[in-house]
């Protein structure tokens, strides 16, 4: 029986060629897509999971609440560890902070590494990374010792076992090689290196690690002997806050108020709430959009079999006749349709492999994955592969199946009493489905190329254009001096138009002080975002001044006496006429007692649309590591550039020139958008294909029912562009059907996605018209071709049609 069930489904694709090729098309690019966004989702979920002990690790968050202004950092105070320490519930606990760009040496090659961070000895107590040499329990004890991820070891030693005890020079002490561990990835920890907490513990006292609550800049993690203790903990840590924390800094006269949270270590790849955190953030809300368009893939495939098959029922009605004539029942009736909905399945999967083979390079490139094959041998990738050919396969069968299996054998053996091909309503609100779910997808994709293209081409206040920024390392207090001088003989070059020397720049992350300002008669207590330039950043930059002054060579007192803010701290602060304003911070490096507000900058943006403008304080330091930056000429850039790594390397042989863009850089803050963009794009694209597929096989079913009517048309005299308009508008009402229902929908989920971001388009009527007018268009194209088609016939050929 089996054998000739799958006889008759073989025979039966075979001699419907066209329809057959159209439904395994569609559903093997409908499963090769979910394939791919399997991996993605399943990529993005398994951040931490390669951690035995992932459920009972967490990390210590902080929140501090100033004059009712909330900020929360994923930093925390180095007297953190120390006093969560004994709390009896804690198995393990670990503290480290990031090391920053850090050059290394080592026989006479240099390196540059940015993912360096300073642990503890206890980093592998919490984290049980696979240590492939040395002790994971004494690696990190001793000052100037250094653990290198496997990757790291290859680069700079050629080997694992090369690397253990060998010595690397940083710019201000030496490390020895103590160990070697694989880094899995999946996790927001992404170190290449661990260097000993223990060398710059031994420059700080104990009393300052122990007793400073208002320094933000170590991570905190803790192992729980428990998962069930995490309660206990948050609990732990908010006495600590209420009882010693927030006292000393009432008795220290600091108006503010700490706070600490408990954070899971699996929800961290997905909570962005934090500031200053290690590594940029996963986005929950595109794992669900993704999930979403992997079933909507299946879905609109799945209704090209079955309004495919209920369509030409009438085709095989008398098989199902005949086959109940001699004895089947209808149980066996569905097992054969549905065997055949399965194998069709089947196919496609095997197809839809050979199709994630091809472009799963291209996809990594589009995602920043690194995807292989490999998941093919995977278990878990067999079961969901098995769920899909079941579930698509019987999802997709069972109405042609339950449908055809119900025909009367003594309805169906009558030539005059045929049944004309399946309820028509069904495949009509099927393919108002299809079109639907195709509108949310190409209006997404208007909204967010929309958006993308308001945030790159917004009004930001500074001209990022045409800046070459080249990395200033921290450690070489000799080049800090020689900057001036470089600046000097980098503006020898006439391509190189303007140059400057700052800390900071925008699209970095700036710091938060706490600042004394004039409210009347008093000095007011208020924090504030500082950034450090020197004289000439601002007019590189093209900030505009609202009032009063830029930095002035001239003025002996601005580095230590003045200050300039941005419009926002201008309004932040209750001052109509900032200019002359006094200002204290209690450091005198930055700004003495008597620091007044020389001039108001007009608001700019130092971080992405997604947030506001925050009130900022511009410092001036003349000479500083961070970075240099140069305004180039559009003419002659590649010279220009090869001109400024000829001077750099006459002033600094031992460190290699980074260099980077300042627009390139400020936009890659929407790398995640710009892959949204691209991915969605292209699985918009697929949605339309797969949809148009099976309207081309619906209109070409309907062209061939209607050829002897077409044929009696014609001889009345119906012109070609009548019978075509006849056969399509049935299906441009659909489609405009599917616009009504998909607009409210689309309009819904994209004003959520928009509220992302402080700055963003109005949902205007043109984005649904445009995706309207489009769908439109490609279906009346798809339905065109064949109405056109049966329009040419001969009119006496298509009245012989039987």
């Amino acid at each position: 029986m089996l054998q000739n069930y799958l006889k008759i489904a073989v025979r039966n694709l075979l001699r419907n060629k066209v329809y057959s090729a159209i439904n395994i098309v569609g559903l093997a690019i409908g499963v090769a897509s979910c394939i791919l966004i399997y991996l993605f989702v399943q990529d993005e979920l398994s951040y931490e999971s390669h951690f035995s002990k992932s459920d009972r690790i967490v990390r210590l968050v902080g929140e501090v609440v100033f004059e009712g202004h909330k900020d929360e950092f994923a930093v925390t105070p180095p007297a953190l560890a120390p006093a969560v320490s004994q709390f009896s519930d804690i198995a393990a606990l670990t503290q480290f902070y990031q090391a920053g760009k850090q050059t290394i040496w080592y026989d006479n090659q240099t390196f540059s590494e940015e993912d360096l961070i300073f642990a503890d000895s206890a980093f592998f107590k919490v984290f049980d990374y696979n240590m492939l040499a040395g002790d994971p329990a004494t690696a990190l004890n001793a000052p100037r010792t250094i653990v290198l991820t496997e990757e790291l070891a290859n680069k700079i030693f050629g080997g694992v076992e090369q690397a253990m005890g060998e010595t690397l020079q940083f710019s201000r002490d030496s490390y020895t090689v103590t160990g070697v561990y694989r880094n899995p990835g999946h996790s927001h920890i992404k170190a290449s290196g661990l260097l000993s907490k223990a060398t710059q513990d031994a420059r700080t006292s104990a009393d300052d690690r122990n007793n400073q609550w208002f320094n933000l800049n170590n991570f905190t993690y803790v192992l729980l002997h428990d998962k069930e203790h995490i309660p206990a903990l948050q609990q732990q840590v908010d006495n600590l806050a209420k009882n010693r924390v927030n006292p000393w800094i009432k008795e220290n006269q600091l108006n503010a108020h700490m706070n600490f949270f408990v954070q899971p270590l699996q929800d961290i790849h997905f909570d962005n709430r934090f500031k200053h955190d290690l590594n940029p953030h996963g986005n929950l809300s595109y794992v669900y959009i993704f999930s979403a368009v992997a079933v909507f893939l299946l879905l609109i495939a799945s209704i090209n079999y079955m309004n495919l098959a209920t369509a030409r029922s009438a085709k095989r009605a008398k098989e199902v006749g005949l086959r109940k004539v001699v004895g089947a029942d209808r149980s066996q009736i569905i097992r054969q349709f549905l065997g055949e909905s399965v194998l069709l399945t089947l196919i496609a999967v095997l197809l839809a492999l050979a199709l994630v083979q091809i472009f799963i390079p291209s996809f990594n490139n589009l995602t920043e994955k690194n995807f292989s094959s490999d998941f093919f041998l995977q278990w878990e990738f067999g079961l969901v592969l098995v769920t899909i050919v079941l579930l698509v396969g019987v999802v997709a069968g069972s109405y042609p199946a339950f449908f055809l299996s119900a025909f009367k054998p003594a309805d169906v053996l009558k030539s005059d009493k045929q049944p004309r091909g399946g309820s028509a309503t069904l495949r009509r609100a099927l393919v108002v489905l299809q079109f639907s779910i195709s509108l949310i997808m190409i209006i997404g994709t208007i909204v967010v190329f929309a958006q993308m293209h308001f945030l790159k081409n917004s009004e930001l206040g500074f001209n990022k254009e045409q800046v070459m920024v080249i990395d200033v390392p921290g450690g070489d207090s000799t080049l800090v001096q020689r900057l001036p001088i470089i600046k000097q003989k980098l503006l020898q070059n006439p391509n190189v138009l303007q140059v400057s020397n700052s800390y900071s720049i925008p699209a970095e992350l700036t710091s938060r002080t706490l600042m004394l300002v004039e409210q009347g008669d008093k000095m007011v207590e208020k924090t504030i975002d500082i950034i450090a330039v020197d004289y000439d950043f601002i007019p590189l930059m093209g900030i505009e001044m609202q009032a009063g002054r830029n930095f002035s060579r001239d003025m002996k007192t601005d580095q230590s006496e003045g200050i300039i803010i941005n419009e926002a701290a201008a309004k932040w602060l209750g001052w109509s006429d900032p200019v002359g304003k006094k200002v204290e911070t209690g450091d005198e490096s930055i700004t003495g007692a008597d620091a007044r507000v020389i001039g108001v900058v007009k608001d700019f943006h130092m971080n992405s649309l997604h947030t506001d403008v925050q009130p900022l304080a511009i410092r001036l330091i003349p000479q500083s590591p961070g970075y240099l930056l140069a305004r180039l000429a559009p003419e002659e850039q590649a010279n220009t550039i090869s001109f400024i790594e000829q001077q750099w390397r006459l002033f600094d042989q031992r460190h290699p020139m980074e260099y980077f863009f300042l627009d390139e850089h400020f936009d890659a803050q929407y790398r995640a958008e710009e892959k949204m963009l691209t991915v969605f794009g292209y699985f918009a694209g697929l949605t339309i294909f797969i949809a148009c597929l099976g309207l081309f096989g619906l209109a070409s079913f309907t062209a061939e029912q209607r050829t002897k009517e077409i044929g009696i048309r014609k001889v009345l005299g119906s012109s070609t562009g009548n019978i075509v308009l006849l056969l399509s508008k049935d299906f441009a009402l659909l489609v405009v059907v599917a616009i009504v229902l998909a607009t409210p929908v689309a309009w819904y989920g994209m004003s959520q996605w928009l509220q992302d971001f402080a700055y963003r388009i109005e949902l205007s009527w043109w984005i649904f018209a445009l995706a309207g007018i489009l769908a439109l268009v490609i279906a009346l194209a798809t339905v065109s071709f064949q109405a056109v088609k049966a329009a040419l016939l001969d009119p006496v050929k298509a009245i012989r049609t039987q």
